[in-house]
């Protein structure tokens, strides 16, 4: 009678280990890079043998895409400027090869994060719009609203991206006027320093999703990288790329100028990922991972 209650004991546990098993086969590991960040902060994560999949993430969801080796689906998670300290988990939906489906999650953790503010007492008319320049304001923020929409969901880019000028950064990423008492957006990109009519490169592969010249940007260009990854480039002083044009990274877009709301040669550097403003050298430091 003891014989054959560890037998069945041994079958029972056989049977669970096998459970187990089949629960984690098909795909390989989940691996998130980093695992803590901070707000503005861009997360990378990727998993093998799984023929497709989605995450939910920020509230949003999106497609994993397949990577340059051909066996790995991989997504980009965005943090928003304003995201509060702790822990946070994104959900996986995946197909295994002979489409078997599951579920796995992962976890990062969000670190405090203090930005810059300056606080400026300016003549009332530098700070609040007219009417007309609101309203251009207005149908600008529209037609790029309809232009983001159509960002590719698929992979473009192929490689690691770069600077698009090599100036230092005159003005942060989440840094904040607080004018007359009124406080205004964070810093939604990076000033980088740079001449009148320096080259302005492509960050990377992509193409060129809008061009224009708007009340706060000036001549600007919009790159659509793929996987919900768009870079802009404000303040040029001349633009060298048509809409729906492709470009290779490093290639030239445009010159670096003072157009739109600018004090001075510069650019405006911003990379958004599934519509969340990142801090671009943040984004960098991700390829040096990668």
């Amino acid at each position: 009678m003891k014989w054959k209650k560890e037998k069945i004991l041994f079958l029972v546990l056989c049977l669970m280990a096998l459970l187990v098993a089949g629960a984690g086969a098909g795909s390989g590991p989940v691996n998130l890079i980093p695992e803590r960040l901070y707000p503005g902060g861009v997360a990378w994560v990727q998993i093998s043998d799984i023929v497709s999949g989605r995450i939910l993430w920020g509230g949003g969801s999106f497609p994993l895409c397949l990577l340059p080796d051909g066996r790995s689906l991989g997504a980009f998670l965005p943090v928003p400027v304003d995201a509060l300290p702790g822990r946070r988990e994104a959900e996986l939906t995946l197909v295994a090869r002979g489409g078997k489906k599951l579920s796995r999650q992962v976890a990062m953790t969000i670190l405090p994060r203090e930005f810059p503010v300056q606080r400026l007492t300016l003549p009332e008319a530098q700070v609040t719009l007219s009417r007309k320049d609101l309203a251009r304001h207005r149908r600008e923020r529209e037609l790029v609203r309809q232009a983001l929409a159509e960002r590719e969901p698929g992979r473009i880019w192929t490689g690691p991206f770069r600077r698009p000028v090599s100036g230092a950064v005159s003005t942060p990423f989440g840094f904040r006027r607080i004018l007359n008492d009124k406080p205004r957006n964070p810093h939604s990109g990076v000033d980088l320093r740079g001449g009148q009519g320096t080259p302005v490169a492509a960050a990377g592969d992509g193409l060129v999703l809008l061009t224009g010249d708007h009340f706060f940007a000036g001549h600007s260009v919009y790159i659509d990288h793929g996987m919900g990854v768009v870079t802009l480039y404000f303040h040029l002083s001349e633009v060298s790329v048509r809409e729906g044009e492709p470009v290779s990274a490093g290639q030239t877009i445009g010159r670096i100028g003072s157009t739109g709301r600018s004090t001075g040669p510069h650019l405006h550097w911003g990379v958004q990922i599934h519509g969340v403003n990142v801090d671009p050298l943040s984004f960098l430091a991700l390829f040096e991972k990668y």
